[in-house]
């Protein structure tokens, strides 16, 4: 067995909800094979993404339909294997959803599904994997709103028009295609684009995706970020301020600016802002405070 072989990756989430007794609940199974509540995870399928397997395990797991919010670790094991140990490696992100009761249908896998509260799930998940993913979760404020800070794609190089109506490439095209898959998943109910055509085309199938309305907005130009560089940080809280989800595609130098300066402002650790074309941030807030950070 090859070393590529004995690497297994996987990704989880910790689903939660506000009880009816005002503290956080989460979501366990209980796997009849091996007796023991855990966290809904599961293998990536060949060329999955980690955070689309999370959400597809999650809801295969426990039917409920999940919206991811941060990632919060990774939990890596070995399995004792004749043929060589196995190397796994499981990403966790905490999940939020719409639906807490949706139908849940046992089977030789899954046996029952649980509402926990945190203190309850502390004794009730014994591997320490879960331990982690709960201390790492315990350790934030709650996550009231998401926004999806988004770079333009790749731009056609030979145009000859004005530079704001600059279009994408063909690989643009295509990355902006990939990229909605992913920010889809976040199910963002706003939309918004700094003016240049290359921003408005690589959001565009963001918000067809989710079917929400795309706006624009200025303060995401490099002109108007270069007279006032904090005013791009600021419209991104004012965003969080309502909650939910939402998606930015601003340019490219707004980009790093909006990062860093947010992570600078509320603490959060964030060594390298370059971002990409067709890269987006998913930016975690509470109430407008910034507390995660994560490339998509």
């Amino acid at each position: 067995m090859n070393e590529e072989q004995r690497r297994v990756a996987a990704a989880g989430g910790l689903l939660w909800r506000n009880g009816e007794r005002g503290l956080a609940e989460v979501v366990a199974v209980w796997r009849p094979k091996v007796g023991n509540w855990s966290l809904p995870k599961g293998k990536l399928d060949p060329g999955e993404h980690a955070l689309t397997a999370a959400c597809r395990e999650v809801e295969e797991e426990t039917g409920i339909p999940v919206i991811p919010q941060l990632w919060l670790c990774r939990s890596s094991y070995v399995l004792p294997n004749p043929q060589g140990d196995v190397l796994k490696h499981v990403d966790y992100w905490s999940m939020r959803t719409e639906k807490p009761d949706a139908v849940f249908t046992a089977d030789d896998e899954i046996g029952e599904r649980r509402w926990m509260t945190l203190a309850e799930a502390r004794l009730e998940l014994t591997r320490p994997r879960d331990q982690e993913v709960l201390k790492a979760f315990s350790a934030l404020p709650p996550v009231t709103a998401t926004v999806l800070l988004v770079a333009p794609a790749e731009v056609e190089r030979d145009w000859d028009g004005p530079e704001v109506t600059r279009p994408l490439s063909a690989r643009g095209r295509d990355q902006a295609v990939r990229l909605a898959a992913l920010a889809s998943l976040y199910q963002p109910d706003r939309a918004f684009s700094a003016t240049g055509r290359a921003s408005v085309q690589t959001v565009e199938p963001i918000a067809q995706a989710v079917r929400c309305r795309l706006g624009g907005d200025a303060v995401f130009d490099t002109g108007a970020h270069g007279r006032s560089p904090g005013r791009s940080a600021a419209r991104v809280r004012e965003l969080a301020g309502g909650g939910g989800a939402a998606i930015v595609c601003a340019e490219p130098e707004v980009v790093c600016d909006t990062v860093a300066i947010l992570a600078d402002e509320d603490g959060v650790e964030t060594p390298d802002v370059s971002t990409r074309p067709g890269e987006a941030w998913v930016l975690s807030l509470s109430g407008q405070r910034l507390v995660g950070v994560e490339r998509l």
